[in-house]
């Protein structure tokens, strides 16, 4: 344990003390103008051929936004490999260092209950996650959005987000754990197929929580001021069979200013909720846009897809574990002090091939997303009849990503589709109900 101790507080110091240098430096401008503003008269002369129209788009973005955003872009590779990095060596220093061993002990001490003892040892180990992962998400989080000039945000009030982000997943977390455990000791055959199902269920909750009690612990959710604005989007959504009351509005510019909006919850406690950046930063079409992007996930019920895949994903994940696990503690096990996966001072190999896992089926889980939003953006042109609103808001944050990445790194690591690719749908969509 001692060995754990002094990882975890090296992290600790040294995330701290990079997130609160990095916080007391000033927050690079951004570019005032990240396109070419245009008039009525261009989007009347603009071609109707979608390549020749998407190549007009994305030249109105200058060469040094472009640039920005590329590099903003490439950042997230080096987030990536960290991530792994840092997931590997907590796996290796919990198991090799004994803390693994020592959290288990101090669980049948502290409870002779195994249930009780299976959630105590999984908080314990989250926590050593959490905590080891400090300095690789302070700079995917924080480091490298600050110094893009995406957030003002205070280092404090990130990791104080971060703190309870982690805390109101922990007790899903736990609640799992102690399921999927008794189910590997009772059904150790078979415990991947009912381990789906009590994920399944688990993050089902999760998400029918979000709404009204989860969101509001980090963004203030308030009805959208009356106005015509707000009827236009109603008047949409009920156009749309969308039986909505009210439109919701969070304090997003608390955490960044990029914009964007995005559907919570699913069934009666779905809620569509849209970004403050994104009704002070963007004209009314567009807003109409995104509206309507957002009712077609509702419509289409992505959110409720969303779990179906997610779960199915996950079931993959669970062989995954069993099939890695069984060979680390087979050649493992005696050095680790451990018997077998159903001995739960295995849990960290568990828990972190499962998120091993995650980064394994990126390619697998941002095509599902992808595809979603393609159908999602089609939905919303038809409702709005305004593909070039579509086309004008992926320009509208050019530094905030790569606009035309290749189509291998798009397929592994986008989980949308590309700004090129959806603007050049959109004029796809233009040229074709064009009049003769």
């Amino acid at each position: 344990m001692k060995t754990l101790l002094l990882f975890a507080a090296a992290a600790v110091v040294g995330a701290l003390a990079w997130g609160f240098t990095t916080g007391a430096q000033a927050v690079p401008a951004r570019s005032v103008s990240r396109r070419v503003e245009v008039d009525s008269a261009w989007s009347a002369t603009l071609s109707g051929d979608p390549t020749a129209a998407t190549a007009a788009f994305l030249a109105r973005v200058p060469a040094d936004v472009r640039a920005r955003g590329d590099a903003f872009g490439n950042t997230r590779y080096i987030a990536l490999l960290g991530r792994v990095a840092v997931l590997a060596g907590t796996i290796a220093i919990l198991m090799f260092s004994g803390a693994a061993i020592g959290m288990r002990d101090l669980a049948r001490r502290i409870t002779s209950r195994v249930p009780l003892q299976d959630a105590i040892v999984a908080v314990q180990t989250l926590a050593a996650f959490f905590l080891l992962s400090l300095p690789i998400e302070t700079y995917a989080g924080f480091v490298r959005v600050h110094h893009a000039g995406f957030s003002r945000m205070s280092y404090a009030t990130w990791l104080g987000d971060a703190v309870l982000s982690w805390a109101v997943a922990v007790p899903f977390f736990a609640v799992g754990v102690v399921a999927i455990y008794a189910l590997i000791r009772r059904r150790p055959q078979s415990w991947m197929v009912w381990a789906t199902g009590v994920y399944a269920l688990l993050t089902a909750v999760f998400i029918l929580l979000m709404p009204q009690f989860i969101a509001p612990l980090f963004n203030t959710i308030a009805p959208m001021a009356d106005g015509p604005q707000k009827q236009a989007i109603l008047s949409l959504a009920r156009a749309n069979g969308v039986p909505a009351n009210d439109v919701f509005v969070q304090n997003a510019s608390r955490q960044s200013e990029l914009l964007n909006a995005h559907v919570t919850g699913f069934g009666g406690t779905a809620q569509i909720v849209l970004d403050d950046n994104t009704i002070t930063k963007t004209p009314d079409a567009e807003v109409r846009l995104v509206m309507a992007h957002e009712i077609g996930h509702y419509v289409l019920a992505h959110v409720a897809k969303g779990i179906v895949f997610d779960t199915l994903l996950t079931a993959l994940g669970f062989l995954f574990v069993g099939w890695g696990a069984t060979r680390l503690i087979s050649r493992f096990g005696d050095r680790w002090g451990v018997s077998g996966l159903r001995d739960v001072g295995a849990f960290p190999v568990f828990w972190g091939l499962l998120m091993l896992w995650g980064f394994l089926a990126l390619p697998l889980s941002n095509g599902i997303a992808r595809e979603q939003e393609a159908e999602a953006d089609m939905f919303g042109i038809n409702a709005s009849q305004s593909p070039l609103g579509l086309a004008e808001f992926m320009i509208r944050d050019a530094d905030a990503g790569q606009l035309d990445p290749s189509p291998l790194v798009e397929s592994v690591f986008y989980n949308h589709p590309s700004p090129r690719n959806r603007i050049f749908r959109a004029m796809r969509w233009r040229a074709e109900h064009q009049k003769p």
